[in-house]
């Protein structure tokens, strides 16, 4: 042990050279670093807003509602679910559009042409991927500003819109809520009982109500169209946003971080509408692509000449030193969407524990969208409001690991060799082994065949009712009255675990 702190040690002699070639490099290590954190934040907010109810819990009980048509119906969004089948299809149609690009490129021999129309195509998708992130982030503001319960470490307070009043208690027969005579404002905590004017106090009820409150939008043209869309203000705000972020990228040089917002809206409506049925559907899918991947990388000049030559905002990009880095969508959407089904996954057997220890299926309570609500009421130790997104996230933390490690192995790699790496190689196995390795261990693999059962289900008796609801209209566009945000009933999760 002596030698080792003598000044000819090659033990230190090691940690010199590498600290001080890791000081030298630490431009690379800080874009790598971006790039690391860059890939996994629209995996972490996609797959959380793509929860749902699972099978395993029951629906929440319907609001008393005075209409006899409940306009609330079939409001679930419908998901893209991948079949074994895509996992051929996937890597043919990939191979046939990538072959396609190729030979384009070098036909036109100047790609600008091909730049623009491509550019400009996905400049238009782009408008409604960045505008659902935007809406979607506007009403995590909207709920920490205005949130529909909050407490004071001693007692909580539900705001009530009807009434524009503050009520606390237990909502019982033996204990009803009461109004709080000093809290005039929607806002939480001491701001709730800051003496404004009662037309300040009135424009604040007015600006909740803008925020809080959505429409229901039909649309039905025969043989062609039948939607019906949930739209709040946020939405049109988040559509415009979108719309302005598309005109800069296109009228400012396409700044990085403009690309950049493009790819994460890409990729946070991408885990919204896609999914696998199965994990098997899924580890066919990545397994199909994983080899596509590689091929087109080593033993073609086609996925390296298409990539480097098309600057279309299909990739996120990250300054640093020589040209930077960049990463395809696809190394981010691919894996992440088997890492969203684990979050759902995590999420259904939550509530077959709540079955097993109640005895009973429970109640679905809302998982997403109450950033606001949990933050106000993280001090509550009366009852567990707003708490519902907290359950044990087993697989789906196994799934990040997975994908840290596949992408670090990518980095390694890439500086090893300085040549274009297929991320896919690296990240389709860290991801599954991950997984498949966890579900062995606890041995619960293959319970999410009941999720597909659930959902092929649910999707048949929604198109007969949706069939019948219009069975005599032709051409109908409604958008319906102002409806309130969540009751109290879907704030409440009576049974935490952690």
């Amino acid at each position: 042990m002596s030698n080792f702190f003598q000044g000819d040690s090659p033990a230190l002699q090691y940690i010199g050279s590498w600290t001080a070639s890791a000081w030298d490099n630490r431009d690379m290590y800080q874009m790598q670093l971006h790039l690391l954190l860059a890939s996994l934040f629209p995996i972490y907010i996609g797959a959380h807003a793509a929860l749902r109810r699972p099978p395993s819990a029951l629906p929440p009980r319907k609001e008393p509602s005075a209409n006899a048509e409940d306009d609330e119906i079939d409001l679930e969004p419908a998901i893209e679910g991948l079949q074994p089948s895509d996992a051929i299809m996937f890597p043919v149609l990939a191979s046939i559009t990538l072959g396609g690009l190729y030979l384009l490129i070098k036909w036109l021999n100047d790609p600008s042409l091909l730049n623009k129309i491509m550019t400009w195509y996905f400049s238009a998708l782009g408008v409604f991927g960045v505008g659902k992130l935007a809406g979607d982030s506007l009403h995590v503001m909207s709920t920490i500003i205005f949130p529909s319960v909050w407490s004071d470490g001693k007692q909580l307070y539900y705001v009530k819109p009807d009434f524009q009043i503050q009520a606390t208690g237990e909502s019982t027969p033996s204990e009803p809520l009461r109004t709080v005579t000093d809290k005039k404002n929607p806002l939480p905590s001491f701001f709730s009982s800051i003496p404004f004017a009662d037309a300040i106090n009135t424009k604040l009820w007015s600006a909740r109500a803008l925020l809080k409150n959505h429409w229901i939008f039909r649309g039905y043209l025969h043989g062609l169209l039948n939607t019906k869309l949930r739209v709040t203000f946020h939405d049109v705000a988040g559509l415009a946003l979108g719309l302005a972020a598309i005109i800069a990228y296109n009228t400012s040089g396409k700044a990085w971080w403009l690309t950049n917002l493009m790819g994460f809206g890409f990729c946070y409506g991408a885990f919204q509408i896609m999914s696998p049925t199965t994990f098997w559907t899924g580890s066919l899918v990545l397994t199909g692509l994983f080899v596509y991947d590689i091929i087109m990388v080593f033993y073609t000049p086609m996925m390296v000449t298409v990539a480097t030559t098309l600057d279309v905002p299909i990739k996120l990009v990250f300054p640093g030193p020589k040209r930077g880095g960049m990463l395809g969508l696809g190394d981010v959407v691919l894996p992440g969407i088997m890492m969203a089904l684990a979050l759902r996954f995590d999420l259904y057997l939550h509530y077959v524990r709540k079955h097993f220890k109640q005895g009973e299926r429970a109640l679905y309570v809302e998982t997403t969208g109450l950033w606001g609500e949990r933050f106000w009421t993280s001090g509550s130790k009366e009852k567990n409001v707003a708490d519902a997104a907290r359950f044990p996230k087993t697989y789906f933390k196994a799934s990040v690991v997975g994908y840290v490690v596949g992408m670090l192995t990518t980095l390694v790699v890439l500086n090893s060799f300085n040549h274009a790496q297929p991320a896919l190689l690296y990240l389709v196995p860290g991801v599954l082994v991950s997984l498949w390795g966890t579900a062995l261990d606890v041995r619960e693999a293959g319970r999410e065949e009941l999720s597909k059962e659930e959902v092929e289900k649910k999707a048949e008796e929604r198109e007969k009712r949706r069939s019948k609801e219009h069975a005599h209209h032709v051409f109908l566009f409604s958008l319906s009255d102002p409806k309130h945000d969540l009751p109290r009933t879907k704030l409440l999760d009576g049974d935490k675990e952690e």
